[in-house]
């Protein structure tokens, strides 16, 4: 019961700064947000019925669980364990997010994520359930794999969802912060180029919160072809598109084609 409290208490508090950060010093004017938020919040609401609030369960309990006979970080000191399990979720994370850009019927699931026509805090949230439900599963078995503990679990979910609303939110660190944060973690900047309709620029960029592994595996982008500020976010390969309905949100994986529609401000 704790659990569940400490990461609703942290999610709130993450939500609440960021949105009040980027209500004070805005990046740039948002102008559909009303219809964004309805959308994001109405997946996020969807995601919390179906696998959100099991999802932190489910994961404990696999941990809980005798790791598989070859689990390494099982027999590690605690501490030792932790870090390295906060390290190799990372990577996985980056790799999973990698593949759902190259496998054709993972992208239909993920192309609800960049779907979004602008970037701001609840962009974080845009995901179809079954993205959520299949990013369960593979947390899941790399936790029985590598012998992951359940506390390893809890603070890597409260980094990933605090770090995936910081990368997305609406703001505009100064240049020189951004620069060297960026040798450690990912910026809203960083992660603005990913959100670009160029399929080159989309396909760049997929570190959640340590930069290192784009710049290791060659998918690091400095800056935007157009520059930072002439960034046309929304779905790669699309010029205006932008779903209007929340039905089409949910049935965008089994769709083949998209309708190019201007988004209305």
């Amino acid at each position: 019961m704790i659990d569940y409290q400490l990461r609703l208490l942290l999610f709130l508090l993450f939500v609440v700064v960021l949105l009040s950060w980027q209500h004070l010093s805005p990046r740039q004017p948002l102008h559909s947000w009303r219809l964004r938020w309805r959308h994001n919040i109405g997946l996020l609401l969807i995601d919390a019925l179906v696998v959100r609030i099991a999802q932190p369960l489910i994961l404990v309990c696999v941990a809980l669980l005798p790791a598989a006979p070859f689990a390494p970080l099982a027999v590690l000191p605690p501490i030792l364990a932790l870090v390295i399990s906060l390290i190799l979720l990372d990577l996985l994370i980056y790799w999973q997010h990698r593949l759902f850009h190259t496998i054709t019927w993972f992208w239909r699931l993920h192309r609800v994520h960049h779907s979004d026509p602008e970037l701001d805090t609840t962009s974080a949230v845009r995901f179809h359930p079954l993205e959520i439900l299949l990013s369960l599963l593979i947390k899941a078995l790399a936790v029985w794999l590598l012998g992951i503990s359940a506390a390893a679990i809890l603070v890597f979910d409260i980094l990933l969802n605090g770090m995936a609303m910081f990368n997305h939110t609406n703001v505009r660190l100064p240049s020189r912060i951004d620069a060297a944060l960026r040798y450690i973690i990912v910026t809203p900047a960083m992660h603005r180029i990913h959100h670009s309709r160029f399929n080159h620029e989309a396909n760049s960029n997929f570190g959640f919160c340590l930069s290192v592994w784009d710049r290791l595996f060659k998918s690091y982008r400095k800056q935007a072809q157009l520059g930072d500020d002439q960034i046309n976010i929304g779905m790669p390969q699309t010029q205006h598109y932008s779903p209007e309905r929340f039905q089409e949100l949910l049935n965008m994986p089994f769709r083949f084609s998209l309708k190019r529609k201007r988004h209305s401000k």
